[in-house]
């Protein structure tokens, strides 16, 4: 009889990277044409994919029932304790706002509390609040922030898939019509600087919610929205969003203080669970 299943989280990750890095990159080289600037090459679409097809592979290719199966029933949205549907909201959207309210101390208009007239904001919402969440969760939440937990402690696994995240993103960079390439044009190292290392705050709190919602996928779909929402939709300045950034650090470091069992437990595959994963830890 085969035995329990085995994560491959080298695996999973090389060939992420690969999957994503190749289009964005020929998006990036396409984008040198004069006549191919002005908007994101379907290359950045593409790449966007890259997750979710290696997921999908790794976990239909892996010949292993039980891991199907888990992957199967965290789609139940019974998963998810109801008090934490606020709190996924609310953490990204009320920091936002609360980040906002901050900077008008140092000198920031107001005027950022007003939703966003950017011409392509309808286009944004729908990339950063449907397809972006629900693409990359499948993937993260599906099989790569488990697949850190079985070689690894709660807190390293969380920091470290918040570090291979922000590293993720980096092509975008080079490749015009993303918002990583118009940080990077902006002239301000410090903007660019500060999106990168909110990955890893912001990746503690959404394992945070993950496993307290027994391993639910539909929970980090819905932080991961918010987040995007709260940061597509409003005025805010990048001056701004570094202030967000520390407030996101600040609510990890409280989770982390307040809810230590969560991150305590050392390396753990949830696979053989004969309650559902019904544990947090």
């Amino acid at each position: 009889m085969a035995g329990p299943y085995q994560y491959r989280p080298v695996l999973f990750f090389v060939a992420t990277f690969v999957a994503t890095w190749v289009p964005w990159l020929i998006g990036a080289y396409q984008a040198r044409d004069p006549s191919r600037q002005g908007t994101i090459s379907p290359f950045g679409y593409v790449g966007l994919l890259g997750p979710l097809v290696v997921s999908l592979a790794v976990i239909l290719f892996s010949g292993n029932k039980t891991l199907k199966a888990d992957f199967r029933r965290r789609f139940d949205p019974r998963r998810i304790r109801p008090a934490y549907l606020g709190v996924a909201v609310a953490i990204p959207v009320g920091l936002m706002y609360l980040g906002i309210l901050v900077s008008l101390l140092f000198g920031e208009s107001s005027d950022q509390l007003q939703v966003s007239r950017d011409a392509n904001l309808v286009v944004m919402i729908v990339l950063a609040m449907i397809l972006a969440p629900i693409i990359e969760e499948i993937s993260w939440r599906g099989y790569g922030v488990d697949s850190l937990r079985a070689k690894l402690g709660g807190l390293s696994s969380a920091v470290l898939f918040g570090v291979l995240w922000s590293l993720w993103h980096v092509p975008l960079v080079l490749l015009p019509g993303t918002y990583q390439h118009e940080l990077a044009t902006v002239g301000e190292p410090l903007f660019l600087a500060n999106f990168f290392i909110s990955a890893v705050p912001a990746a503690i709190l959404a394992n945070w919610l993950y496993y307290r919602n027994s391993r639910s996928i539909l929970i980090g779909v819905l932080f991961h929205a918010a987040a995007n929402a709260s940061a597509e939709a409003l005025s805010a300045t990048q001056i701004t969003k570094c202030i967000v950034s520390v407030l996101w650090l600040a609510v990890a470091v409280v989770v982390l203080v307040t809810d230590r069992t969560t991150f305590a437990a050392g390396p753990r595959t949830f696979l053989d669970d004969s309650q559902g994963d019904a544990t947090t830890s």
